[in-house]
């Protein structure tokens, strides 16, 4: 399918509430979702019955250039073969259903201008460039300067590695790699230039300085007080939880494919990244949850699902996704009818 007009018919259409309803037709034109119930479409169809309807998936916190866990192991790889695993991972990442994403790292503005320009396949993205952590710490002029070296280099966002993370043992992992200054230095120098700040915390001094600042969101934010998750809702900042991935670290730790983290350690994580997360839901902090609502008007990105999203383990199974539609085109199908 192209980006003219055609339709998707005979699908369950996820609803505003989060519920799935059969349409005769989802009218697609010009990149956008269009007319809905359509008896006769009158144009070219996509048939999908049998299949569930969501919005495209948004991954609002993602490393996707990195393809190794330990940066001295993706350092290993020579620039060509990180290039060629890169253009791997954004068209695997477009398959599974992930039609934009926010880089928190590693993705420069060739890679998120390859493919907005339709150069490589894969999500529309939106970049951090660098990771600013302990190394550039020390003093506000020097945060001053990363921060700039990073807009400089087309940033959207500037990513703060506030505390540690998961191979640090303890209460450790709270300790802040900056000053309530440094932080400050860091949202003003992002105001300035037109971009936002994500913070890297899992608690502890950091979480309350950035939220003070008026950082956007606090990824992560494992060890969160019910404290710091109520005046982060106050301030209207945005928790981004990443649950899955520790649960993958988790089963990397049990195969044996990682070391350097504590099976126990991520473990504690996972149980206490779930507590948090219910508390920001029951507190009102807003979460980042990755999708939008399919509605007339409102840019057709979709995915088409084999299995009832209602069941967790559809989203753990790359199989689910029969079909993945960006700006109104068919960019992914597997054995669809059209």
């Amino acid at each position: 399918m192209s980006s003219g007009e055609w339709a998707i018919v005979n699908a369950l259409v996820m609803d505003a509430k989060g519920g799935f309803v059969r349409r005769p037709s989802v009218g697609i034109s010009a990149g956008l979702f269009a007319d809905f119930n359509a008896e006769r479409p009158g144009r070219d169809v996509l048939d999908a019955r049998g299949l569930w309807l969501i919005p495209g998936v948004y991954d609002c916190h993602t490393h996707i250039s990195w393809n190794d866990f330990h940066v001295e192991d993706r350092d290993r790889h020579e620039p060509a073969e990180r290039e060629r695993l890169t253009a791997a991972s954004v068209a695997a990442t477009l398959r599974g259903g992930v039609t934009s994403a926010r880089d928190a790292g590693g993705a420069d503005a060739g890679l998120r201008d390859a493919l907005a320009e339709g150069r490589l396949p894969g999500p529309r993205l939106q970049i951090s460039v660098d990771m600013i952590g302990p190394a550039q710490a020390g003093s506000v002029a020097a945060i001053r300067t990363a921060a700039q070296r990073a807009l400089d280099h087309g940033a959207q966002w500037i990513k703060l590695m506030a505390t540690a993370g998961v191979a640090t043992p303890g209460d450790a992992v709270l300790a802040s790699n900056f000053s309530r200054a440094e932080i400050q230095a860091a949202v003003a120098t992002a105001d300035r230039g037109g971009a936002r700040v994500m913070v890297h915390t899992w608690g502890g001094d950091s979480a309350d300085w950035a939220v003070e600042a008026g950082a956007a969101s606090l990824e992560h934010g494992i060890y969160l007080t019910q404290e710091q998750v109520s005046r982060a809702a106050d301030a209207g900042v945005t928790l981004v939880p990443t649950l899955t991935i520790y649960r993958h670290v988790r089963d990397m730790v049990l195969d044996g494919r990682i070391d350097g983290v504590p099976l126990p350690r991520i473990v504690g994580v996972i149980e206490a990244h779930e507590l948090v997360v219910r508390r920001a839901h029951d507190s009102g902090l807003p979460l980042a949850v990755g999708s939008g609502i399919i509605a007339a008007g409102h840019r057709a990105d979709a995915v088409l699902l084999a299995s009832d999203p209602g069941d967790p383990a559809t989203f753990e199974n790359p199989a689910s996704v029969a079909a993945v539609v960006k700006d109104g085109i068919l960019v992914h199908a597997e054995g669809l009818s059209e």
